[in-house]
């Protein structure tokens, strides 16, 4: 027995010599990539009642690891994205989202929330308050909403930006084990250990760059394993052989394509930038052609022909309802905004490049019909909505400032390159669009 515990005691001892050495060298690397996500989770707390927001008083310089985007992340004493305090005389405009109203991508001066400070409305100027966090859906939003309004006193408006991926996840990241905010919500909420299971490792894995390189690696891990089962099942299906589908001219056919077709020689779409680089074609910018030159010859930009765009957008009946957590949530909020004497403004910002493709050629894009399903449940609740589609006309022809000088923008200028977050332009743009929303609204009588 004491040559067992001699064992383990050594054994111990050496892993806890490796955390240590492995803990020390990674702070001392300091490797880009870890450092990115380690300050995202410095700048993250746990809270008991929706898991995770922005700690108080932060002030951090993230740089994304790829060089994408970078910029100063600073939150006040309630943990709200920005510097200034929460003014309790003053009449308030809260922005109430995900990671991309939080404004993940630029620095606190550039977000759009923070541009709207200073908005005259009905009753006189607004201070913006900025209670995004990102990786919010509906549940976690009404939540948070209902946690910080006692907190704040003199609130007016609330703009509830809508996400895409509250409650609906493209097929393609579906298979990779991604579920929609709404959907991971629900899990968590009939998981009567989740928070506590979920706070300790928040804690270990903030505390320990070590724990938080193996975190990573295992949610990695589990989306790889996902997707690996995902491929596994449709080349399953593909030969015939399964009983979910299959016969002997499906196998056949299998076999055909697997051994005998001819290699296809078909590339991916070449990028706007790598396209005009390998024929040559000059950038025109602010020096060599007039806006409206430029505006009359490009603008709007022609549909790629990997988009598939329809001719007009569906019926809403034909699309699937809302999920009932969805549902919920949406109810809920617009229960307490009327309690609290606030009103409820509900904002759908279009990131999706296809969509705004799509629509600038006055056709529809399938991506869009997230809108129009919690947009109609809304609606039937009295509740305005803005979309922020014709606006997106604008995404062409702006003069903005890049890297290597001004340039005419494009729609893909107003978003970061694979990541989708709004840009410098991008948020510029929001804040532009909900403005004149806003006073058509108010134009209009609805406040």
């Amino acid at each position: 027995m004491k040559g067992f515990f001699s064992w383990a005691g050594r054994a111990l001892a050496f892993f806890l010599l490796i955390f240590l050495g492995t803990e020390i060298l990674l702070n001392l690397i300091q490797a880009p990539s870890l450092q990115y996500y380690r300050n995202q989770k410095v700048l993250h707390r746990y809270n008991p009642i929706y898991y995770v927001d922005l700690a108080p008083n932060q002030d951090i310089y993230i740089r994304h690891f790829a060089g994408k985007w970078e910029g100063r992340f600073r939150t006040n004493s309630l943990g709200l994205r920005g510097i200034e305090e929460v003014d309790p005389v003053k009449p308030k405009l809260a922005c109430l989202g995900d990671s991309l109203v939080m404004g993940f991508g630029v620095g606190d001066e550039d977000t759009f929330c923070n541009q709207l400070n200073g908005i005259e409305l009905k009753g006189g100027a607004r201070q913006s308050i900025n209670l995004a966090v990102d990786a919010y859906g509906s549940l976690g939003a009404v939540r948070r909403l209902k946690d910080l309004v006692p907190k704040l006193k003199n609130v007016k408006e609330v703009l509830f930006f809508v996400s895409a991926n509250d409650f609906t996840m493209p097929e393609e990241l579906r298979a990779k084990g991604m579920l929609s905010d709404d959907e991971v919500d629900e899990i968590r909420d009939k998981d009567p250990s989740f928070n506590r299971n979920f706070q300790i490792q928040f804690e270990l894995s903030k505390a320990s760059y070590t724990l938080q390189a193996l975190k990573l690696a295992v949610e990695q891990l589990k989306v790889q394993y996902t997707f690996t089962l995902f491929r596994l099942k449709s080349e399953w299906n593909s030969t015939g052989l399964s009983s979910e589908s299959g016969n002997d001219q499906t196998s056949a056919k299998y076999m055909k394509d697997s051994f005998f077709r001819n290699v296809d020689t078909k590339c991916d779409p070449l990028s706007a930038e790598t396209f005009k680089k390998k024929n040559g074609i000059t950038e025109p910018n602010p020096s060599n052609m007039s806006q409206f030159e430029y505006k009359k010859q490009f603008c709007p930009e022609p549909i790629p022909d990997y988009f598939s765009c329809q001719e007009k957008e569906p019926i809403i009946s034909s699309l699937e309802p809302l999920p009932r957590i969805t549902q919920n949530a949406y109810d809920e909020m617009v229960e307490y905004t009327r309690s609290q004497g606030i009103k409820l403004i509900v904002v759908f910002i279009p990131i999706q490049v296809e969509e705004i493709f799509c629509r600038n050629r006055g056709k529809y894009h399938p991506l869009e019909n997230y809108v129009l399903r919690a947009s109609a449940y809304f609606e039937k609740k009295g509740i305005p909505v803005l979309k922020l589609r014709k606006e997106t006309s604008e995404m062409c022809g702006e003069i903005i400032d890049t890297p290597k000088g001004k340039k005419y923008s494009g729609i893909r200028d107003y978003f970061i390159p694979e990541d989708g977050h709004l840009t410098v332009p991008g948020n510029n743009w929001a804040k532009r669009a909900v403005i004149k929303q806003l006073k058509e609204l108010e134009k209009n009588h609805a406040f």
